[in-house]
């Protein structure tokens, strides 16, 4: 993942992530790593499908606090073809990923009533770089 704030023309953001299925597939699981312009977060995803709402949900893990994200703010995923979205935190994110499936550039904005900050208002571009998979 490579990306810059909206005040700089230079990359400022890197990092990356792992996506994998746990057992079963009912739950995919993200480890990631971001240094924003210097700040390291680290954390730890679980999405599943939440049935009350109809919609894909996760809780966040992170190394910023010993609360899980999930009970303090509400993380969706929408996928719809090659467009995704990841809301939470009062941003969402919003990318298309490439027909083969390498390539997702998009970024983050603030919601309506949210003012815009360093923290929410970015571009990345995130690019596969192998995939590893599991042995059951």
């Amino acid at each position: 993942m490579r990306g810059h704030t909206l005040d700089s023309k230079r990359d400022n953001i890197t990092g990356w992530n792992t996506f994998e299925w746990l057992s079963e597939k009912f739950f995919l699981e993200s480890f990631g790593e971001i240094n924003f312009k210097g700040f390291v977060v680290k954390s730890l995803e679980i999405i599943g499908y939440d049935p009350k709402n109809k919609a894909l949900a996760s809780t966040v893990y992170s190394n910023l606090s010993g609360a899980a994200l999930r009970y303090e703010f509400r993380y969706e995923w929408e996928v719809h073809g090659n467009s995704v979205t990841h809301s939470g935190l009062g941003a969402k994110f919003t990318g298309i990923l490439s027909n083969d499936g390498r390539i997702l550039k998009g970024g983050w904005r603030p919601d309506k009533d949210t003012k815009a900050a360093e923290g929410n208002a970015y571009d990345v571009v995130m690019t596969k770089m192998r995939w590893k998979t599991r042995k059951a």
